[in-house]
């Protein structure tokens, strides 16, 4: 039998990165020592015949990782759809799952569990929502439609409408953040993204309702880059509340990627980031198309909020 294997393909924006940071922003979670022996265990290069952590990837080439197989206790979770439409359906998706296979999750995902719901092996992502962050994540039942959507959402032709808990009360009622977002320097946390650097990014947000400590924002990102609303948010002093990435230490996020623990629950606060797509606004072969999810339990103020309610600012 073949022994799967996990395929990534090397661009010109990777151009001179050492191996072992190459892999480590594409499979998140992982400590930089496991990502350096799986490297001399398992990982082949199409360039040089034995691989090192510190050997700069070459553009155009390959590199291949042998996939060890996990066995997994399948979840027994169905996933709500919120929408049906030619080519395409739209879920809403749980927080705490991710939507493809990673790490040791490969069949506990939002599509392979999808594919088995809908008895559809062609359904492929149109775009990705980090684990932690719920709501409306659109899905392809063909190549045609899933070329389309995802041409869409390069261009900026989707609309996309969040809810997010934030730390602290903003004072305005509205703003705008329009700061770059590249890779962070420094640190131990490879997967982090900062402000100040890299591609333009643009991020709206309102304020839908103030509390005490915190505040119930409503955030429409004009870009898509990586983590931008989580970013973004953390940058204006307001990161959204239980996120364990932007606004804590970095042993906090490395705590929880090796499985030592989860300093959230020590904290008493919530456990995982309080982030929601509760609309997306999408071209449609008669049109434009909405969907919208509806606020989750967890966010503990579903009955303050109508998300399908007030238009987006």
């Amino acid at each position: 039998m073949t022994e799967p294997v996990t395929v990534f393909r090397v661009g010109e924006r990777d151009r001179g990165k050492r191996l072992d940071r190459f892999l480590g922003e594409r499979i998140p979670g992982l400590s930089r020592t496991r990502i350096q022996r799986a490297i001399r265990e398992r990982v082949s290069l199409s360039w040089m015949s034995r691989a090192m952590p510190s050997a700069p990837v070459r553009p155009g080439g390959v590199v291949r990782i042998a996939t060890v197989v996990q066995h997994e206790t399948p979840l027994e979770l169905v996933i709500p759809v919120l929408a049906r439409g030619a080519g395409w359906l739209a879920v809403d998706k749980p927080p705490g799952v991710p939507v493809h296979p990673v790490n040791r999750v490969r069949e506990n995902t939002i599509i392979r569990m999808l594919r088995r719901q809908e008895r559809d092996d062609a359904l492929r992502l149109v775009h990705r929502l980090d684990r932690e962050t719920s709501g409306v994540l659109l899905v392809a039942r063909d190549t045609e439609t899933a070329r389309r959507l995802s041409m869409a959402f390069a261009r900026g032709d989707v609309g996309k409408r969040y809810m997010a808990v934030v730390s602290g009360r903003p004072e305005a009622d509205r703003g705008t953040i329009d700061l770059p977002i590249g890779a962070a320097v420094g640190g131990r946390v490879w997967v982090r993204q900062a402000v100040g650097h890299g591609r333009p990014a643009t991020t709206d947000w309102w304020v839908e309702l103030r509390l005490p400590d915190r505040a119930l924002l409503g955030v429409s990102p004009r870009t898509g880059r990586r983590h931008q609303i989580r970013v973004h948010l953390a940058a204006i002093g307001h990161p959204v509340a239980g996120d364990i990435l932007y606004g804590r230490p970095d042993r906090d996020y490395l705590e929880l990627v090796s499985g030592s623990g989860d300093a959230r629950k020590r904290d008493g606060g919530p456990e995982r980031q309080l982030l929601h797509c509760s609309r997306l606004e999408f071209p449609d072969r008669d049109g434009r198309t909405a969907v919208t999810a509806p606020l989750p339990g967890d966010f503990g103020m579903a009955q303050w909020l109508d998300p399908t309610g007030p238009a987006e600012p």
